[in-house]
């Protein structure tokens, strides 16, 4: 029996469940997504900040500028901390999958390097690591 959880998210104060919001990512696309924030969330807080993305994005084969990480966050920052939680993680690979990145931009480069390609797998297996994301942060 699996359970569902649920966090609240953002500044809004809405209660946030991957599973329900993004439908196009299949669990295991989502628990992989969620496997890949662990390997670089250094400071267990269960973001990605600035540097933390330098370096995943160094690891994934395409450093970015100081700029262009922070470019990275602002675009899907929707809670302007600075930093990518679980939800805001997601919405980079939603916006690749729907054609909503730039071809040369730091998030496209993400989203193709990732271990998760949401083209191939679609959108419902990211879902499920974005969901495991929030869990942790819950707890």
């Amino acid at each position: 029996m699996t359970s569902t959880r649920q966090c609240r998210a953002g500044h809004r104060g809405q209660v946030f469940n991957p599973y329900t919001e993004f439908k196009e990512f299949s669990r295991k696309q989502i628990k992989g997504l969620e496997g890949h924030v662990r390997q670089y969330d250094t400071g267990r807080d269960n973001f990605i900040d600035l540097m933390e993305l330098k370096l995943m994005m160094e690891k994934l084969g395409a450093p970015q500028t100081h700029l262009g990480l922070k470019n990275m966050i602002k675009e899907v920052d929707e809670d302007i901390d600075g930093k990518l939680n679980f939800r805001e993680f997601l919405l980079i690979f939603r916006k690749a999958a729907a054609g909503e990145l730039e071809d040369d931009s730091g998030l496209m480069s993400l989203a193709k390097l990732s271990e998760i390609d949401v083209t191939t797998e679609g959108v419902k297996g990211a879902k499920s690591f974005f969901e495991a994301k929030v869990s942790c942060h819950c707890q």
